[in-house]
């Protein structure tokens, strides 16, 4: 479908999308029926075409921009006005109103968006599958830097996440829930683009032994390549002989840290098993339900090891800035993640790739 590209909005720009990621969460949306068109698509990496009246011509670090810069977005949009906003300040999932990037927003618990195909309310040129965005005022976004390839622009969403997720175990240096620590180690289940990004973060600061586990080929290469130090192929090994594993690396105690990044229930009732007592657990791959729940005992699982059991949704645009700080580095090993580039006409393809032995497929432009 063609679609006329309108005039930027005061505030706003018209961005041509050169990359976006494919999410595993845009399978979950190919069987919902949205509330009104829009196209799919929250990784975008773009080039700015034209700037609408007003646009203060920089980004979210204050850096300069120009017509034909490259720029990734923050997808969310918060309203800055809400009590979420005003509590916590903007970010994803606090603002009750907020517009997101290429995501039907009744999947994700907002209010669904009424327009019609070509209205400037419909969220139909706002999603990174088409080759073109209409880029609303108040969207946060950071300039690539021109030496960065599109494919490698276009993980600082899920690098983002995988900064606040480690981000969000830091405590004050000394505390004993400490676990980003040279002699700690941390365990991450599953290796998608978020597991093995959040690998990548947790050397970066300061984690002494990274194990993670997880399976298809090309993801256990992966995680090798970026450095992890203990890979379990989930598919070869049961529950009992992977927790057997962590425990021989830890002499016995367990993990100080457990980062569940997949999207099963069950990893994260195996992931509290792996655990030390007083260690912490990160829930951040269970996003959106598919109906799974797992048994729990509070008193023997948490309270009387005393865990800190941490979900991760929040994420603001400081993560964002931290995650294009380390994109813009080029001594770390993002490269190793993106399997293969599609062109746009073969979005469906990309989807489809995303059942086989992959890591990352990006879409991308000419």
């Amino acid at each position: 479908m063609s679609l006329p590209l309108p005039e930027p909005s005061p505030g706003g720009l018209l961005l041509e999308v050169t990359a976006n990621g494919i999410c595993g969460t845009d399978l979950h949306f190919l069987s919902s029926v949205p509330s009104a068109p829009l196209v799919l698509g929250h990784e975008i990496v773009g080039r700015i075409v034209a700037f609408g009246p007003g646009h203060e011509h920089r980004d979210a670090d204050g850096e300069q921009l120009v017509e034909g810069d490259r720029i990734a977005l923050f997808p969310w949009l918060p309203c800055r006005r809400c009590w979420g906003c005003q509590r916590f300040g903007p970010g994803a999932t606090t603002c009750t109103n907020a517009f997101v990037y290429g995501i039907p927003p009744e999947a994700i618990g907002l209010p669904p968006l009424a327009g019609a195909i070509g209205d400037r309310c419909s969220p139909s040129l706002t999603g990174g599958f088409g080759r073109h965005v209409d880029v609303r005022p108040g969207t946060y976004m950071w300039r690539v830097p021109q030496e960065m390839a599109d494919t490698v622009a276009s993980l600082l969403d899920p690098l983002a996440v995988a900064v606040r997720t480690v981000d969000v175990t830091r405590t004050p240096t000394g505390a004993w829930d400490e676990v980003l620590t040279p002699d700690s180690t941390a365990v991450v289940l599953g290796l998608g683009a978020v597991g093995l990004l959040t690998c990548i973060v947790l050397r970066q600061a300061g984690v002494g032994t990274v194990v993670a586990s997880g399976a298809r080929q090309a993801r256990l290469a992966a995680a090798r390549a970026v450095g992890v130090d203990l890979v379990l192929d989930t598919s070869e090994t049961d529950a009992a002989v992977r927790r057997d594993a962590v425990l021989d690396v830890t002499q016995g105690r367990g993990a100080d840290l457990l980062v569940d990044a997949t999207n099963s229930a069950a990893a994260l009732r195996e992931g509290l098993g792996m655990v030390r007592r007083l260690g912490t657990v990160v829930e951040v791959g269970n996003i959106i339900s598919d109906g799974t729940t797992v048994l729990l005992d509070p008193a023997r699982d948490v309270c009387q090891r005393n865990l800190r059991l941490l979900g991760v949704s929040f994420n603001p645009p400081r993560s964002y800035t931290e995650g294009m700080a380390l994109l813009a580095r080029g001594d770390l090993p993002f490269e190793a993640l993106i399997t293969r580039s599609r062109p746009f006409e073969e979005a469906m393809a990309a989807l489809d790739d995303l059942s086989g032995d992959v890591v990352k497929i990006v879409l991308t432009g000419p």
